[in-house]
């Protein structure tokens, strides 16, 4: 904590912060041989434009320096009144958060993935969403980030796991030819050490066969530790989990060792699917995409598909799979089943 007395503005304190206070900290420090250089997160609050308490004025003073954590760290923030009401609506929606699962108040909504040439259904998308009492239905942009930064997301993650897995039972109960479902795997689930059990149970207690169950892993996620995930993602398909890379092409895996993954599939990032039509850069490296999955035996799905451009220059291409809005949009279990005879009757 530091006190600055005697300042007359704001500008005054971004002057004394900009030129004494963080050269200071960012100076380089010699330890053991190793040249080491400290970022700082700084909050500001001022007497008496936010409080006149010392007890307030550190705590605004503290709210302001989350709020520089939160912008990316390494940076300085005033505190604001509307930090404070982002802070309280912070502190009630992780507190919402923490009893929404045993409230069964999250769901899942299915997204369907269509083969590219025939039109077939091939699989589902499972998408988290939250009912919220009050707020109605919560952003999974709102709330998944949240869930990783108070350690919810695994416990999220494994009813995510055996709820997709129910539905897949229940579907085949009903009869229903079976596809596949898929679930985004987030960094901590697969870091987890009971993933593998959780995961080999579940399966056997719905009977779920091998391929009907699928991980997305994201780009970013594999790389990081890369050797440990890799051991685990031979594991995964070992006991009949399909792998696919999410968002391909935002990431920086090499493609060395792209082609050591044991993965099924590759999804095309939806931002090169959206402006294809009108970029050609875009269509470009969606093409190119699709080449390079077919070159490595693997299926390629195009995930925000929206207009029938889009589709036939896909289709042109040999994607393999469609998904987007164009199709269908994430629904609940019953509402795809109603899609489902819908499509069928438009066929027929």
């Amino acid at each position: 904590v530091i006190v600055l007395n005697g300042v007359n503005d704001i500008e005054e304190v971004s002057l004394i912060i900009d030129q004494r206070l963080i050269p200071k900290i960012r100076q380089a420090h010699n330890i053991d041989g190793a040249e080491l250089r400290v970022s700082c997160s700084i909050g500001v609050a001022i007497c008496p434009h936010d409080a006149t308490d010392i007890d307030e004025l550190m705590r605004l003073a503290d709210t302001a320096m989350y709020q520089a954590k939160a912008d990316g760290k390494d940076n300085v923030q005033f505190f604001t009144a509307e930090m404070t009401a982002r802070t309280q609506a912070r502190i009630r929606l992780d507190a919402d958060l923490r009893h929404a699962l045993e409230l069964k108040q999250f769901e899942l909504h299915y997204q369907p993935r269509i083969d590219a040439q025939s039109g077939a259904l091939l699989g589902v998308e499972a998408l988290l969403r939250w009912q919220h009492p009050e707020m109605g239905m919560v952003s999974p942009v709102n709330f998944i980030p949240r869930a990783e930064e108070i350690g919810l997301i695994v416990p999220l993650g494994a009813w995510v796991i055996e709820e997709a897995c129910r539905q897949v039972a229940q579907w085949r109960d009903q009869g229903w030819p079976m596809f596949g479902v898929s679930i985004n795997l987030s960094a901590r689930q697969l870091r987890s050490d009971d993933l593998l059990e959780h995961v080999r149970s579940t399966m056997a207690r719905y009977a779920i066969g091998h391929g009907v169950l699928e991980m997305e892993l994201t780009e970013s996620l594999v790389m990081d530790d890369a050797a440990g995930n890799l051991r685990k993602m031979h594991a995964l398909r070992d006991l009949g989990v399909s792998l696919s890379i999410d968002d391909f092409g935002t990431g920086y895996s090499s493609l060395a060792y792209l082609n050591r993954l044991p993965i099924d599939k590759l999804k095309i990032d939806r931002s090169f699917v959206q402006d294809m039509l009108a970029d050609p850069i875009d269509r470009a490296i969606t093409m190119e995409v699709i080449s390079l999955g077919h070159t490595l035996g693997l299926k390629v799905v195009a995930e925000g598909v929206e207009l029938e451009g889009q589709a036939a220059l896909l289709r042109e291409a040999h994607c393999d799979e469609l998904q987007g809005y164009l199709f269908g949009r994430p629904m609940r279990a019953e509402e795809l089943a109603q899609w489902s005879l819908q499509r069928q009757l438009h066929a027929a």
